[in-house]
């Protein structure tokens, strides 16, 4: 299986009163023709920190959503990381980087953050599985056309900022979020992010909600 070489970013986090964990994940350019590849030293550590830091502060995600570690990995054509270990930030305890909200869902909804490239075919659509838990819960049981968009505006800002921590040889600005896809089977397939799309109706993560402990109460026998 062959895809086009990029970097791989996946953001890994907990929800602080709880055993529940959350991550999702984007795709950036490090190759371009004519100039050598774009490696894990051309990545800004602190620009990549301060990125995922502005975007966590947002008001969507509640205070309990923690950033516990983020991981920028170089991924071959063969689908694999290339190297001995990924680049590795953990975040400091004593310094958190959490959301900015008040608590409004169980830990398993989430929103559905689609990354949508121009044309047709494959790497058309890409998904990030956002923990916005603090995202209000409006008429119809959806979230209001307002919130869904200041998502899709801080997520498009997110990817910016992160685009603007890559130095690469030859691109005057920065490197350009991706979607990758392993179709065709051949060569594989990317296409550059064109913009963020989010739906107004919440999805659901089941693996959020696979260690909470039930903690069952009961009633005494009914007295018939």
């Amino acid at each position: 299986m062959t895809v086009p070489t990029h970097f791989k970013f996946t953001f890994r986090g907990h929800f602080e009163d709880s055993p529940e964990f959350w991550s999702f994940g984007c795709f950036f350019q490090r190759s371009n023709p004519g100039n050598p590849d774009a490696g894990l030293d051309d990545i800004s550590e602190s620009g990549v920190t301060a990125a995922i830091a502005t975007f966590m502060a947002n008001a969507f995600m509640a205070t309990v959503t923690r950033l516990d570690d983020w991981r920028a990995y170089v991924i071959g054509t063969n689908g694999k990381m290339e190297g001995n270990a990924p680049l590795l930030h953990i975040v400091d305890p004593g310094s958190p980087i959490a959301g900015a909200g008040g608590l409004s869902h169980p830990y398993q909804v989430c929103v559905v953050a689609t990354r949508v490239a121009a044309d047709r075919g494959p790497a058309k659509l890409g998904r990030m599985y956002l923990p916005c838990l603090a995202a209000p819960l409006s008429t119809g049981g959806r979230m209001t056309t307002a919130t869904a968009l200041s998502i899709a505006q801080a997520t498009s800002a997110f990817l910016k900022d992160i685009s603007d921590s890559i130095d690469m040889a030859g691109i005057e600005n920065s490197s350009e979020a991706l979607n990758i896809s392993k179709q065709p089977v051949v060569t594989g397939s990317k296409q550059v992010v064109d913009h963020i799309r989010v739906g107004r109706a919440f999805d659901t993560m089941q693996s959020r909600r696979t260690n909470l402990d039930e903690d069952y109460q009961e009633d005494t026998a009914i007295d018939w």
